[in-house]
């Protein structure tokens, strides 16, 4: 808006002098003809000062003089003078420290296109995965969710609140006026760390709409395998998973459990390995990273397009690979399924408490027994637990309390490691996140044993015979390796 003003201010000051000029135009003995300058400047000064001009002119100059007294424009003034850098190897505690002082002061006066950037820009330094903007009664608190745990970064006035949130309705094209339903939306912002990519959730609150944007990743650079650290026993598979011609690999996990991570970084593995064989088409909802190589489609079911009818149109575009952000029901389960059949490679994700259990939701949604065995590959359920600090765990002795969960499951109860805290990981003991697996390689046994469509139980032990490590196993032997509290484990293992 302020800029806007400017601009009218700018064109009506040069409307009145070039309007003068034309006004006087007919009184001139012809328009070559010789007029002096005074007698010009003499006539467009007269010709300026009546009423027709003056009037806008006098406007343009109180609007012009409203709008350099406003505070806001000095927040937009400060839009170029983002968060400074900081340096990699800064403790956790000094990151944030120095993130909440600079990001404190630059919003106090700051407009909503400021503290929108600013917000996006502390949460891509911080680390975060998730950004919260919560409306109270008086006020609105702003957190980044840094190594699973809320941190508070400022505190927002109802007039700040108000215009951070409609540039985030901007940003994520969402409905300016809608404010008593959810809404969902994605965008790209750029930062001096490269462009964030950000998924925004409104939900109605008694005080306000509040949101939460989930930071998914710095522009197009797709996560890579190699990077996750995946247990070496689970990347090998994985790999071996995805040289097969056709079938289904399923990833599995609560939300924000690194399902959507492994699923782009297989599709970056499958892009360097196969080149120009790899015609990768997808479906998802939503689209979390760009990838120029590969088709991707986005959901849209106020118009019609849902996974199902969203995959029956891909199968026409001659994919050889195809993503399906999640099977969730009968008509897209089936329509995988005789994709698979058909010599397409397909990764999906189906929710489940484990990997033998994604079989079992998909036979309960209708599939065939017979059809499931013959194209299921694998299944990866996985986890993400919060890692120990490093730099001040130190083996532990078992809280008394913990002693009977540990024997319920049987595990031992010494060995293990906790982290009081340090300067490095910000008197938190956790620094960052390490992910678990449970892995469900579907071996001639287990396909026979998939066409009669056994229960979970009996898929879970033939499983265990064949290989397979439980969730539990992998998160109490990530716990005696220091990787994560005792505690951290059982909250998996139970």
């Amino acid at each position: 808006m302020p800029q806007s003003l400017r601009l009218v201010s700018s064109l009506t000051f040069l409307t009145i002098a070039v309007g003068a000029v034309l006004l006087a135009l007919p009184d001139m003995p012809g328009l070559g003809g010789a007029l002096s300058t005074d007698a010009a400047i003499a006539l467009v000064t007269e010709t300026a000062q009546s009423p027709i001009f003056f009037v806008p002119a006098a406007l343009s100059l109180v609007f012009f003089i409203y709008v350099k007294s406003r505070p806001l424009p000095q927040g937009t003034m400060r839009a170029a003078n983002v968060l400074p850098p900081l340096k990699a190897e800064l403790a956790k505690t000094e990151r944030l420290a120095k993130v909440k002082a600079t990001f404190a002061s630059l919003v106090r006066d700051a407009d909503g296109l400021v503290i929108a950037d600013l917000l996006v820009h502390a949460g891509v330094q911080l680390r975060a995965s998730d950004i919260h903007v919560h409306p109270g009664a008086t006020d609105t608190q702003l957190s980044v969710r840094v190594d699973g745990a809320l941190e508070q970064l400022a505190v927002l006035s109802p007039e700040q609140y108000g215009v951070l949130l409609n540039r985030l309705k901007v940003l994520g094209r969402l409905t300016h006026y809608v404010t008593d339903k959810p809404q969902d939306g994605q965008f790209s912002l750029p930062t001096p760390d490269g462009t964030a990519e950000v998924r925004i959730s409104l939900l109605p609150t008694q005080h306000g709409e509040k949101a939460v944007m989930r930071l998914a990743g710095l522009g197009n650079a797709l996560p890579v395998l190699e990077s996750l650290r995946l247990p070496d026993s689970v990347l090998r598979q994985l790999k071996r998973m995805l040289e097969k011609p056709q079938g289904l690999i399923f990833f599995t996990g609560p939300t924000g459990s690194g399902k959507t991570t492994s699923i782009y970084a297989s599709i970056n593995h499958l892009l360097d390995s196969r080149g120009s064989l790899a015609q990768i088409a997808t479906i998802e909802d939503p689209i979390e990273f760009s990838i120029p190589e590969v088709a991707q489609t986005q959901v849209n079911r106020a118009s019609g397009l849902d996974f199902a009818s969203g995959l029956r149109a891909l199968l026409r575009q001659d994919p050889n690979i195809l993503v399906v952000g999640e099977i969730r029901d009968v008509e897209t389960a089936r329509i995988a399924t005789q994709a698979a059949l058909t010599g397409h490679l397909i990764l999906t994700t189906v929710h489940a408490d484990s990997a033998p259990g994604v079989f079992n939701r998909l036979l309960e949604m209708g599939v065939e027994p017979s059809v499931l065995s013959s194209v299921a590959h694998a299944c990866f359920s996985q986890r993400l637990l919060r890692r120990l600090c490093p730099f001040c765990r130190t083996p532990t002795p078992v809280p008394a309390d913990l002693v009977p969960r540990l024997q319920a499951v049987k595990a031992p109860v010494e060995g293990y490691f906790e982290a009081p805290g340090c300067a490095e990981c910000g008197s938190t003991g956790v620094s960052g996140r390490i992910a678990i697996f449970e892995v469900l390689i579907v071996t001639d046994p287990i396909r026979d044993s998939l066409k009669n469509a056994p229960t979970n139980q009996q898929l879970m032990a033939l499983s265990i015979e064949h290989g397979l490590i439980p969730l539990r196993d992998a998160a109490l032997k990530a716990a005696q390796a220091g990787e994560v509290s005792v505690a951290e484990a059982l909250r998996v293992a139970e």
